[in-house]
C-alpha cells in the first residue's frame, strides 16, 4: 500500500529556542553599540575652502522671515554665524537644538546668528512651519541662492562662522559628531581676534 509519508518536525527544545533568542538580542545589542560607536567617531565635514580668510559676501536675500534681516549697520563689529539650511533638510532639523544652543549662550557677547535658505517664497509656508517646529527665531533670509553660491554652499547644513572685520573665519559643514563643538571654536577664536 502506497500512501503519504509524513515527516514529524520535532519542536526545538526549550534550551535551543532560547539559545536562538539569547543569540538575536546579543547581535541587536552589538549593532546598536557598533552604530553608535560608528556615529561618535565620524566627524563632521571640515571645510578646506579657499574661502577661509576672506571677505565675507552681501546677503542677498528675496526676503526675510522671523523680523527684518540686518543691516551692515547692525552686523559691523559682530561676530556673524550663518546657517544654511532648507525646511526638507533632516539634518538641519536634527543641528537645530544645538544651534539654539550656541546663539543664546553668545548672543550677549557680540555674536549675531542668521539663517539662510534657497528655497524661495513658492515654499514660503513649508520654511516657516521649519522654523516654528525647530523654535528658531533668529532673521532667515529665503530665496539668497546668490549668496550661498558665493559661500559655497553646495550641501547642508553649512554652517558660515564670519569675524567682526566680515572675513570667513570658518566654514563647518554637516550635522553631527562634534560639529556644534567646531561652530563654537570658530565662534571663540572669531571673538577673540581684535575688531
Amino acid at each position: 500500500m502506497s500512501g503519504f509519508r509524513y515527516d514529524t518536525v520535532s519542536e526545538p527544545t526549550p534550551s535551543r529556542g532560547r539559545s536562538f533568542l539569547m543569540g538575536i538580542v546579543i547581535v541587536g545589542v552589538l549593532g546598536i553599540g557598533f552604530a553608535s560607536m560608528l556615529k561618535q567617531s565620524i566627524p563632521p565635514a571640515r571645510s578646506t575652502s579657499r574661502l577661509v580668510g576672506t571677505q565675507a559676501p552681501n546677503f542677498e536675500v528675496e526676503g526675510w522671515l522671523n523680523g527684518p534681516g540686518p543691516t551692515g549697520d547692525e552686523l559691523r563689529g559682530q561676530v556673524v554665524v550663518v546657517d544654511a539650511w532648507a525646511w526638507w533638510c533632516g539634518p538641519c532639523r536634527m543641528a537645530a537644538p544645538d544651534m539654539i544652543a550656541l546663539e543664546q549662550k553668545y548672543r550677549d557677547q557680540g555674536v549675531v546668528f542668521l539663517g539662510l535658505t534657497s528655497e524661495g517664497s513658492d515654499t514660503l509656508a513649508k520654511s516657516k512651519q521649519f522654523l516654528s517646529a525647530t523654535k528658531i527665531n533668529w532673521p532667515n533670509g529665503y530665496g539668497a541662492r546668490r549668496t550661498l553660491q558665493l559661500l559655497e554652499a553646495d550641501s547642508i547644513p553649512h554652517v558660515t562662522i564670519i569675524d567682526r572685520k566680515n572675513n570667513i573665519e570658518d566654514i563647518i559643514m554637516g550635522a553631527g559628531g562634534d560639529s556644534h563643538h567646531d561652530i563654537e571654536v570658530a565662534i571663540q577664536r572669531a571673538l577673540a581676534k581684535q575688531p
